[in-house]
């Protein structure tokens, strides 16, 4: 039985957690939630598995008329705590987006909740296990490079 999962939020992050997902072949995104309908007819142009999903503009009317199993939280930042806590109110497994939340009184609270529930909150945060970062952390580690004072990264996409 697949796992049942709905995205909240649909913007380009959504397209890569898209691009694993449907690799594995447990699990169904079955619903899709974005104020910006463009957004979810995007996705769905890019992936035809999502082109019969439910699409939401609220993801509380989602929550209510969709049975879920997990739920990926790909909104603005400002918005995660809120979608968080209402998911877990629901007792729904979730994928999070980084940073998990911008205040750490409400990382406290959703971690609480998450323990209180008993439910995974993944937060992804998937660059540590890349060949290159490791490598960087590792010559580092060692010395390779003497005392390391500041580092400046630039990352960008397409």
């Amino acid at each position: 039985m697949a796992i049942r999962i709905g995205f909240i939020g649909c913007g380009g992050i959504a397209n890569g957690h898209m691009q694993r997902l449907e690799k594995i072949e447990d699990a169904e995104v079955v619903a899709l939630t974005d104020p910006n309908p463009s957004m979810m007819e995007r996705l769905q142009k890019a992936f035809p598995k999502l082109a019969g999903v439910q699409k939401f503009a609220d993801y509380k009317e989602m929550l209510e008329k969709v049975k879920l199993d997990a739920v990926g939280i790909f909104s603005p930042h400002t918005l995660h705590f809120q979608q968080a806590m209402d998911c877990l109110d629901r007792g729904l497994h979730l994928l999070m987006e980084k940073p998990m939340v911008c205040k750490v009184e409400h990382a406290r609270k959703l971690i609480a909740k998450a323990e209180q529930k008993k439910r995974v909150v993944l937060i992804s945060y998937q660059r540590h296990y890349m060949p290159q970062f490791r490598y960087m952390r590792e010559i580092i580690q060692k010395g390779e490079l003497g005392e390391v004072r500041f580092i400046a990264a630039l990352q960008t996409q397409n």
